[in-house]
């Protein structure tokens, strides 16, 4: 049994859980708690009992309800969020009702938004989390947890009255759930401590020892230590990747939330991915998803190694190797597939294109793997572009679905801490030695206005490789310059140069919400480069302090080669290394292509000397 976000309840779920609701009202069920609550006030708060006694209540409460409908689970309430800060907003205001207290439950709650105390935010929640010890983590009691209470008002803010506003139960489960975050994460500290902290009550009633009953409790008499396990009291809770993303990033490393589950599917991100998250940072690489320019024949040898390079302007077809590591199997197992162009500051979802969903017949047992496609789409960048795939499962549910229209997210985040999420850039560029390649990166504003900083990191490129930087004017205004020097500028653009083996940045740039910028990159490739190394090439955006995507291109050495023909950008003739007419090419323009059918469907001719069976008369 999983507790989820209230935001996440389905149109079925949130049916069952207001006809629980409305029946423990008229049977008298929430009255009794109110008064329970309230008889026992001065033992269970502002003492070490709070986090478990609070834990009991809440589970008995969920049990009342299951009671009237075993499919119902407590939601909890988690104010973190931007879409669950607003009261008259949906899903809150036609479930509660609001700041009126109507809605779709039926007796009557009063409530006042006349506070000035605000909801707790994700920075005050991982000053919660980062406690090292019990008793200094349930000081939470008066942060957090006031908090929400004050700030809802009326019948919450009333110690005597809190629990008649069904939001106390949500409340709580979200409390409880910070606990069992905490827990997870310092499970090697003691569980529990009757130490005083500030605040507390003081009273011999409030001050708990591990082993003795708690207050109120009648017959059943638990213990603090009877409740430090919740799963062993019959509930989970399900991940949290914005609180695991948003720690990531203020303290670089990982906070596991929510309950494992015994099914456990995966997308690797590397080679040596093992479903293990965070994955390492290079998470673009997927070798789980894969290119085909035409669907294969039945029988036909199709995983990661048949990828081919996509064509533009027609149909190629993406597949996905998915793998479950749990011990269980997973059924009802779909597979979405999505693109996007390349850029940096990428959110999900709003700025990826879907190319289709597929099911998973039979599902995935333990230990075992499915490739799911065809998924076709019709790319429009050569060279590049952003595939990405998402696994979902009622046995291992994504956590995509927590960043939405409303609430995006960055892409990487997903791809980084949840393994249900995978990513392929395609594909590397191939370029001749003293060639060019030009590139576009796209950047993009966050959901308010933002600092940025544009990194480009070419240190593993060739010292003797130029790499070209067109720029508009306006992002440079007030911007600084790292390992940068202007070339040209004009009215509307600067041209700025880094060298091979440097780390060049474009500091302190604004950006308006959601605005987008361009940067176009001219890459003059060495001539020193060993023929078919890979070179990378790192684009990273940094939005008010904080990573906001990554972007790999990775440039591929051809010296003159039997093996590969060659484009010529200028005339889009093709030719063999034999031909006369190839040396007379200039370099920059010498497109290599390992197959002459790869040349002619990005629209080259072959030679009339060297390939004269690829020689198509002119149209018309």
């Amino acid at each position: 049994m999983y507790r989820k976000d209230f935001t996440q309840l389905t149109s079925s779920e949130l049916t069952a859980l207001a006809n629980a609701f409305n029946a423990l009202s008229a049977n008298g069920t929430i009255g009794n708690y109110v008064t329970f609550h309230s008889a026992n006030s001065s033992k269970i708060h502002r003492g070490p009992a709070f986090l478990p006694w609070h834990r009991y209540f809440l589970r008995r409460f969920e049990q009342a309800l299951q009671a009237e409908d075993s499919s119902v689970t407590l939601p909890y309430w988690d104010w973190t969020r931007v879409d669950s800060r607003d009261l008259d907003e949906d899903p809150w205001e036609s479930f509660f009702g609001g700041w009126d207290g109507t809605g779709r439950l039926s007796w009557s709650v009063a409530r006042d938004n006349s506070s000035s105390r605000t909801l707790p935010t994700l920075a005050s929640i991982i000053r919660e989390l980062g406690a090292s010890t019990y008793q200094a983590f349930r000081s939470m009691e008066s942060g957090s947890h006031v908090d929400g209470h004050v700030w809802v008002g009326g019948d919450m803010r009333d110690v005597s009255k809190s629990p008649n506003d069904p939001l106390f139960y949500l409340h709580h489960c979200n409390i409880d759930r910070l606990w069992a975050v905490w827990q997870q994460h310092n499970s090697k500290q003691d569980q529990y401590s009757t130490a005083a902290i500030t605040n507390d009550l003081g009273n011999t009633a409030a001050t708990v020892e591990l082993t003795e009953s708690m207050a109120g409790m009648g017959e059943d008499r638990p213990t603090p230590e009877s409740m430090l396990d919740h799963t062993a009291l019959g509930y989970r809770y399900e991940r949290d990747i914005l609180l695991e993303a948003a720690w990531f990033e203020a303290k670089d490393s990982f906070l596991q939330t929510g309950d494992r589950r015994s099914a456990d599917l995966f997308i690797r991100d590397s080679d040596s991915d093992d479903g293990t998250y965070p994955s390492a940072h290079v998470h673009w690489q997927s070798p789980d998803i894969w290119v085909r320019n035409n669907v294969p024949e039945e029988g036909a040898s199709n995983t990661a190694s048949d990828h081919e390079r996509p064509i533009v302007g027609r149909n190629n077809y993406m597949y996905v190797n998915i793998q479950n590591r749990g011990s269980q199997s997973a059924d009802n197992v779909k597979v979405r597939a999505y693109h996007c162009n390349p850029g940096l500051g990428m959110l999900w979802p709003a700025d990826f294109e879907a190319m289709g969903e597929r099911s998973v017949a039979g599902g995935i047992e333990s230990g075992a793997n499915a490739i799911v496609g065809p998924f076709p789409w019709n790319p429009e960048i050569e060279d590049h572009e952003c595939l990405f795939a998402v696994v979902d499962s009622p046995d291992d549910p994504t956590m995509a679905s927590m960043f939405h229209e409303k609430r995006p997210g960055s892409h990487w985040h997903l791809v980084r801490l949840d393994n249900s999420v995978g990513q392929r850039n395609v594909s590397p560029i191939r370029i001749t030695t003293e060639g060019r390649a030009v590139s576009d990166i796209g950047m993009k504003g966050s959901t308010s206005a933002s600092t940025n900083t544009f990194r480009l990191n070419v240190k593993k490129l060739p010292r003797d490789t130029s790499v070209r930087l067109r720029v508009a004017n306006g992002v440079l205004r007030d911007a600084k310059l790292s390992a940068l020097r202007t070339v040209k500028m004009n009215r509307r653009y600067t041209t700025l140069q880094a060298r091979g083996g440097e780390v060049a940045a474009i500091e302190g740039f604004r950006l308006a919400a959601r605005e987008t910028k361009k940067i176009q990159l001219a890459v003059d490739f060495s001539v020193e480069a060993k023929h078919e190394h890979r070179y990378p090439l790192v684009a990273t955006q940094i939005q008010d302090g904080e990573t906001a995507g990554q972007l790999a291109i990775e440039f591929v050495a051809i010296k003159d080669h039997e093996d590969y023909v060659y484009g010529n950008k200028s005339s889009m003739e093709l030719h063999t290394i034999r031909c006369p007419f190839w040396s007379r090419m200039n370099p920059k323009n010498r497109v290599p292509f390992l197959a002459v059918e790869e040349a002619l469907a990005r629209g080259y001719n072959g030679c009339h000397f060297c390939l004269p069976k690829h020689d198509r008369p002119p149209v018309g």
